[in-house]
């Protein structure tokens, strides 16, 4: 069974210090190569907002419309950049250059798997499609380290799987113990080779900041045959409790009881308690799943909470944007926001979707080890990221 290997270079940006980056923005010309598009004038935007609000559900569709009205007041305000940006956003973010796809025994790949052929039907990859990582690091505070094996471990990775023609976003959830190929390096920064371990492990080889998310995305990208992943956003354990108290509190039914949480009952999570509810767990062999799946149900909750929090006070999402800010390590930079928001407030907001890669698992020689169902995840990779040929 053939598996995806890959040595691709990373492009990433650096963190960004966005008044630096809005300093450095220059005009745009008539001869850039980009596609001629013209900023809505307010009256426009509001007939847009209207429109929505006709077209679309009350609850979450339409709070997430404000929340990217407010989003967009935020951060462009300024002027003619705003052409600049969009379309730089959407460079960085749909780039789909050096992509090579991996398949299994019974696929035929075409194109560096852009086209595949598989169990009798054809599938074309989504270039509509961007993705971003979601790192949650074993670490209070971010750390910029030197030395490579100190930089924490990443016991949350998923991706989100944003289809910026539709709206609609799939979580797609990795567990920490997912067997695959990690980039070594030394302790000074000099690579070895990789080995087969612990994805979570994959981190703690960089420099607690980019090259941690770099080295993580290239053990993710392994994980999902090669679909390209652009963006990244890490967070410490500081953050949590502080970003889960900025939209007033998280209300999840855990998925087990431990600690001072009962399985199947009610809680809304605030401080400290937000950070229990995510960064506990147990010591048996399938924990770290459960605790993976609470990531999940956390996540969905929150972004339900956060919506219904900037419907109630719009000041909710400079306040949150501005937290996370403070706790976080992303490549995420203004232009790329502009891109998704413009985009989805065009497009309207297809719904979420949560998924975890199928696998299984087991006690390893010494850790927990999640092994993948190949078959079953390259199928789920062609659900998400790829439209059948008719």
């Amino acid at each position: 069974m053939s598996r995806f290997k890959k040595n691709r270079k990373n492009t990433y940006d650096t963190d960004v210090d966005y008044s630096i980056e809005l300093d450095r923005i220059k005009p745009y010309r008539e001869d850039e190569a980009f596609e001629v598009y013209e900023p809505p004038t307010p009256q426009e935007l509001e007939k847009m907002i209207m429109q929505n609000k006709k077209n679309q559900k009350k609850g979450k569709k339409k709070g997430l419309l404000i929340f990217l009205i407010i989003l967009l007041v935020l951060l462009l305000g300024i002027g003619g950049s705003f052409l600049f940006l969009q379309q730089k956003g959407k460079k960085d973010l749909m780039n789909f250059d050096d992509v090579t796809v991996g398949t299994v025994d019974g696929a035929i790949a075409e194109s560096d798997g852009k086209t595949i052929t598989y169990k009798g039907k054809t599938y074309r990859l989504n270039e509509n499609i961007t993705s971003i990582a979601c790192l949650g690091v074993d670490k209070e505070e971010l750390v910029d380290t030197t030395t490579r094996g100190t930089a924490g471990q990443a016991d949350t990775n998923i991706v989100l799987a944003i289809d910026t023609a539709t709206g609609t976003v799939t979580a797609i959830n990795i567990p920490r113990d997912t067997m695959t190929d990690v980039n070594v390096y030394t302790a000074k920064g000099e690579f070895v080779g990789t080995n087969h371990e612990q994805l979570c492990l994959a981190y703690a080889y960089g420099d607690g900041r980019k090259t941690s998310c770099e080295n993580t995305i290239a053990s993710i990208e392994r994980v999902l045959f090669g679909m390209p992943i652009n963006s990244y956003i890490s967070l410490d354990m500081n953050g949590i409790g502080v970003i889960n108290d900025s939209v007033g509190g998280v209300t999840v039914v855990p998925n087990e009881s431990f600690d001072t949480f009962t399985q199947g009952q009610s809680v809304t999570l605030h401080g400290d308690k937000a950070v229990s509810f995510v960064r506990s767990r147990a010591t048996d062999v399938n924990a770290s799943l459960r605790r993976s799946e609470r990531h999940v149900t956390y996540i969905t909750e929150f972004s339900k909470t956060a919506l219904g929090a900037v419907k109630k006070d719009f000041g909710t999402i400079s306040r949150l944007y501005n937290t996370t800010m403070s706790y976080c390590s992303t490549n995420v930079d203004l232009s790329k926001v502009t891109y998704l928001a413009t985009t989805i407030l065009s497009k309207g907001f297809g719904g979420l979707n949560t998924v975890t890669v199928p696998g299984e698992m087991k006690a390893g020689e010494t850790y927990a080890e999640y092994t993948l169902d190949n078959e079953a995840t390259f199928e789920l990779i062609l659900d998400i990221f790829y439209t059948e040929v008719l």
